[in-house]
């Protein structure tokens, strides 16, 4: 192509996006390798294995085992040997865009840091460049990102693994899913026994109301079936001028109805639309509250989209932390100065519910009372040294803020419920037991983002409030991402679209009960937060899991090391 040419082709590019643009360039074209990666060198302490790549990608390919490879496909089964060259073949559909964006984040960046100790340059060097340059070609190429192409794209003749590193990861990927396994098990067997005396669990409800609870849900309510109320939605612009901040809010509303309504406001995971959570919104409508979402916009789907486009280097910013609570604040306190003359004094913004996913659940836990553990956050963003939490180089970007107390809680909430949040790092137990409202905390087994074991049931047993619930949905994973890599993973193929509308349906009855109790004084609904209606919505395989708190023992059977 001639220089003329490609000015052409550059043209229809906007001034503001040519320095993503030239970065992107620049990135991919000065690291174009001079070599393609020839060998693989396996070193595990002083003992050291070469394989070709041309020979793993015959064995990829046509499924032939030359003799540098033949001592280890030769140990493998049948099925295992299948998994593996469908792991080297398999290819990612992901932009080269988006892949230099990621690459240039700090979560990206420290992700990448972690892999380089694994995947080196000769000589044991991080492999940080290379690795990085070489997934951006290999995803502008027409085979894809795939490990064989990877390779071929990698800018040395040699790439080093290290086999003692590789195997940590594995090891601790492994123990973290066995672990996780063999707690909700026991957790759904002690759950539905009378038997507690080996449990890893303490159970608060005494389980003399058994009895009692499953009378109660003989004939129990489907709180996944619409109200009876007609709803209506508005969308109204509020502008904080002292953070020259431009907040848009989707309001759902319940028709024909003359009664106070208490507000329940829905905030939003990272890079989500604002419509996200728009059938739970309707759905809490119904029954009689008033829904707000509002769209915080520094970290909303037009953030996330602008960022893989070029114009941000972060998919964030890390005043979201500060910024999210107090968006909804603000909200707050414009709907209470129109609540007369727009809402005829029906809103109650003095019995304010929050629903967060994700991020969002991390600024509802803000809005509950939690505050910043500045020094236990230092010492959890220390160069990480595993990757199995990937929610910590999120809750790592608080580091940015200026080290004072934050207080964000707003005394109009007056119960949360948060679903897959985090925060472990971010508020610390010192943070947590600060909350003193009603909390329900909603997770899930298969969690790649905020995995079980490690940044919920913890978290979550620092709660000191006496109102709190904890529930497992077993196989709903955390994103639409994460989905995708654990099918790929354990070879099946789960319906993003049916696990989605599963979700909504444990969230809308689960909501509804527990909004209903805590912002409503509603008794009659106090029954279905208990585990005989979780199995009543149950749809298996994916079990739910229902209980009133969580406490980790020492000699927890499914903890032991």
């Amino acid at each position: 192509m001639t220089s003329i040419k490609l000015m052409k082709k550059l043209a229809i590019f906007k001034p503001k996006n040519l320095f993503s643009l030239a970065g992107i360039l620049t990135t991919v074209l000065t690291a174009l390798p001079v070599y393609a990666a020839e060998n693989i060198n396996l070193k595990y302490g002083p003992f050291n294995w070469s394989v070709s790549v041309e020979s793993l990608e015959t064995f990829a390919t046509q499924g032939k085992v030359k003799s540098d490879l033949a001592f280890f496909i030769n140990r493998l089964t049948s099925q295992q040997k299948k998994q593996l060259q469908s792991f080297l073949t398999t290819s990612y559909p992901i932009s080269p865009v988006v892949l230099h964006q990621l690459g240039h984040s700090y979560s990206g960046h420290r992700v990448l840091n972690f892999v380089g100790n694994v995947v080196q340059l000769p000589g044991g060097r991080s492999g940080y460049y290379g690795i990085r340059a070489a997934m951006i070609q290999a995803s502008a190429d027409p085979q894809g990102l795939n490990v064989i192409n990877f390779l071929h794209k990698f800018p040395t003749t040699e790439v080093q693994i290290d086999v003692a590193k590789g195997l940590q990861l594995i090891r601790e990927a492994t123990d973290l899913a066995l672990k996780t396994s063999l707690f909700v098990k026991q957790l759904g067997e002690i759950n539905g026994s009378n038997e507690n005396s080996q449990s890893i669990v303490d159970v608060s409800e005494n389980r003399s109301k058994s009895q009692e609870m499953t009378k109660a849900m003989s004939s129990p309510l489907d709180l996944r079936q619409l109200g009876q109320l007609s709803t209506s939605k508005q969308t109204q612009t509020f502008f904080d001028s002292q953070r020259n901040r431009k907040i848009v809010v989707d309001l759902y509303l319940p028709k024909n109805t003359q009664v106070q309504l208490p507000v329940i406001v829905i905030s939003n995971g990272l890079g989500a639309n604002l419509d996200r959570f728009e059938q739970l919104a309707h759905h809490l409508a119904s029954y009689g509250f008033a829904v707000i979402i509002p769209d915080h916009v520094g970290s909303n789907a037009l953030r996330q989209k602008e960022f893989y486009q070029g114009y941000y280097k972060e998919s964030f910013d890390a005043t979201e932390y500060i910024d999210r609570p107090l968006d909804i604040t603000y909200v707050l306190n414009q709907l209470e100065k129109l609540n007369s003359n727009q809402f005829n004094n029906q809103l109650n913004l003095q019995q304010v519910g929050v629903f967060g996913n994700s991020f969002g659940g991390t600024t509802a836990l803000a809005l509950a009372g939690a505050t910043i553990d500045f020094k236990q956050l230092e010492q959890d963003c220390e160069e990480t040294k595993s990757l199995i939490n990937i929610s910590i180089v999120h809750q790592c970007r608080a580091l940015e803020l200026p080290r004072k107390n934050y207080n964000l809680k707003d005394s109009r909430v007056k119960a949360i419920y948060v679903l897959v949040p985090f925060g472990r790092s971010l508020y610390g137990q010192t943070g947590i037991s600060q909350i003193d409202i009603p909390v329900f905390w909603q997770a899930s087994d298969e969690d790649l983002i905020t995995p079980l074991l490690i940044e919920q049931t913890p978290t979550f047993s620092w709660l000191t409030t006496p109102n709190k619930y904890f529930s497992i949905a077993e196989k709903l994973p955390h994103t639409r991402i994460g989905l995708s890599v654990l099918n790929k993973i354990m070879d099946r193929q789960l319906s993003a679209e049916q696990l989605l509308a599963l979700t909504h349906k444990y969230l809308s009855a689960l909501n509804l009960a527990f909004f209903k109790v805590y912002l409503e004084q509603d008794e009659e609904y106090r029954s279905y937060l208990q585990q005989p209606y979780a199995d009543i919505l149950t749809e298996k395989p994916y079990d739910l899991i229902l209980l009133q708190s969580i406490q980790m023992t020492q000699n927890s059977r499914a903890l032991k090391n």
